[in-house]
């Protein structure tokens, strides 16, 4: 399944910090499309440990992350206009 996530994390001493491991830790995980927009390729049983993960990165009333699921028919029909990702990087192994 491939998922769409987007985060928006203050311009704040506190929150320039969690943007940055939150950043990091999206980086090992997807591809970074936009700078606060990554896509990430991965088996729907895995959504709950990377969510896990991810969580303690946040401030919850502070900060929000959102991830869309997108069916491979939606994907297939996604208009992309201008540069390319930010980033490359090869297919995700799960095991």
């Amino acid at each position: 399944m491939l998922y769409l996530i987007t985060y928006d994390v203050p311009s704040t001493k506190a929150g320039d910090r969690r943007r940055a491991r939150l950043a990091k830790h999206l980086e090992g995980l997807a591809l970074r499309v936009q700078f606060s927009v990554f896509e990430m390729e991965a088996p729907p049983e895995r959504l709950p440990g990377i969510l896990a993960n991810l969580e303690p990165l946040l401030d919850a009333k502070e900060d929000s992350l959102r991830i869309y699921p997108l069916c491979g028919a939606c994907a297939g029909r996604a208009i992309h206009l201008g540069r390319k990702a930010l980033y490359e990087h090869g297919p995700l192994l799960w095991w």
